[in-house]
């Protein structure tokens, strides 16, 4: 597809925009764009620019909330691929805290 604007994949999930992620991500897979590309120049750069934004108080909790679920409808698109790959192991993280306590929204994100 000579029209595709991976850039898109970039904003769609800066502003939040989970419909246009997730159809922007369908586009590229279709058009045989590696997953893992997707992931590691659009997606996880666009979650950083979020934090960056909400560590400057440029944004707020919503909105970085708004964007995990723009981040988690690509990621559901590609996951299957990126499934099928064998990937050496890095590391086990182990993430926790009380069910209902205030940081469990930002565990939940992490946790991902």
């Amino acid at each position: 597809m000579p029209d595709l604007d991976l850039d898109q994949l970039y904003f769609a999930i800066v502003d939040g925009n989970a419909k246009a992620a997730a159809a922007v991500t369908q586009e590229a897979v279709a058009a045989d764009v590696d997953p893992q590309l997707l992931l590691t120049d659009y997606m996880i750069p666009a979650m950083d620019e979020v934090g960056a934004k909400f560590e400057a108080n440029e944004c707020f909790v919503p909105e970085l909330l708004i964007s995990a679920r723009a981040m988690k409808g690509a990621m559901e698109v590609i996951r299957p691929l990126l499934l099928g790959k064998a990937v050496e192991p890095a590391g086990r993280v182990v993430v926790a805290t009380v069910q209902g306590d205030l940081h469990d929204i930002g565990k939940n994100l992490v946790a991902t």
